[in-house]
């Protein structure tokens, strides 16, 4: 099944970027379809509802057809979301904006202080996190063993380091406090780049509203606007 659906979601690329990864790494329970529109559930952390849809007729007939079996939504597009809640209430939601690098676009030369990071650094990325809300060690250990990774070491100590979500995107950037305004996040976002091209997969990052420092260093680097996106519970 995944196979198939990797071939359909790769003719919609950037719309579908997201999905493509998710079922690139995980297996699929399953797949509702109405026309050229698809629910695509599969498990991570939770089960996630991806959907894949441009028409709106299409996106209501589905949404009637699939039982809500489960209540998490990733990677949904704004005229999307109204559609899939109904009258429901959201219980949580996040909203950003994803951003994509070009293929051709060069990294340059990378830090050689920048190592892979091993899954007993989990614990200590999660408790220095800002989301521990929508995230857990598990999820965290999963992503450093399955996914490509990025740490900067100082004297013993994990000071910086990125790797991807269960989508392929870049994500968990993270500089300590004391270390930022140093050039170290920048050399992790360009590690990632290099391991994920390295892979064959699409670089992509998805940047919550608002997190101006984080757009402006992609922006820096090369990446470029693709759209509006949000991962919720309803």
């Amino acid at each position: 099944m995944n196979h198939n659906l990797e071939n359909k979601l790769s003719k919609n690329l950037p719309r579908d970027i997201s999905a493509l990864g998710f079922v690139q790494n995980y297996p699929i329970k399953k797949v509702y379809q109405v026309g050229n529109s698809y629910i695509i559930l599969g498990k991570s952390d939770h089960l996630w509802a991806y959907v894949s849809s441009e028409d709106k007729d299409e996106l209501i007939h589905l949404i009637n057809k699939y039982k809500y079996e489960t209540k998490y939504f990733a990677s949904i597009e704004s005229w999307m979301k109204p559609i899939i809640q109904k009258n429901k209430d959201v219980e949580w939601e996040l909203q950003t904006k994803r951003f994509i690098f070009p293929e051709h676009l060069e990294i340059g030369v990378l830090d050689n202080r920048v190592k892979r990071l091993k899954s007993s650094d989990a614990n200590y990325i999660y408790n220095n996190s800002h989301y521990k809300e929508v995230t857990s060690i598990k999820y965290i250990q999963e992503r450093i063993n399955q996914g490509v990774s990025a740490g900067i070491t100082k004297n013993n100590k994990l000071i910086a380091w990125g790797l991807t979500h269960d989508d392929n995107a870049l994500g968990f950037l993270h500089v300590l406090p004391e270390y930022r305004r140093q050039g170290y996040a920048e050399e992790i976002t360009k590690c990632l780049i290099q391991k994920q091209r390295s892979e064959n997969k699409e670089v992509f990052l998805n940047i919550e509203i608002d997190n101006f420092k984080s757009e402006s260093l992609a922006t820096k680097l090369g990446f470029v606007f693709d759209r509006k996106i949000s991962w919720f519970k309803i």
